[in-house]
């Protein structure tokens, strides 16, 4: 039994191949898609992707965004995909410090809301990165 996953980023198809399973992380939390699954459209968030394949299982860190599943495929749609065995952990850590030093060093006040958000959202994405290198 095999589906066929398709990730893409707007940088263009990041990964595209027949996997038994893929475990995603929906807003409403971790599901599985295996093959002839149900028709359906899902949000997600930011987090672990698990790709299961005979050979064994890799694990990517996603963006929030979407995932169509139709039964013989699943597409998802995705602001970045990075595969564990891409994470260059010297360069994400260096990243994380950076951004927790900005964000701390912040005034909170309003106007420093989008800011303050874009720096969470890059300690968030680096913390990921680093737990699915992880795994």
């Amino acid at each position: 039994m095999a589906i066929e996953l398709v990730v893409v980023t707007p940088e263009g198809e990041a990964l595209s191949e027949t996997v038994e399973q893929v475990v995603l992380p929906g807003e409403a939390g971790d599901f599985g898609v295996l093959e002839s699954h149900e028709r359906f459209l899902t949000p997600l968030s930011l987090g672990p992707m698990e790709i299961i394949r005979g050979s064994g299982n890799e694990w990517a860190a996603i963006t929030s965004g979407f995932a169509e599943v139709d039964g013989t495929r699943c597409v998802v749609l995705v602001d970045s995909c990075t595969l564990a065995s891409a994470v260059d952990k010297t360069a994400v850590e260096s990243a994380r410090a950076e951004a927790d030093g900005e964000l701390s060093g912040l005034a909170d006040v309003e106007e420093k809301a989008g800011e303050r958000a874009r720096l969470a959202g890059v300690v968030a994405r680096a913390e990921l990165e680093l737990d699915v290198a992880s795994r």
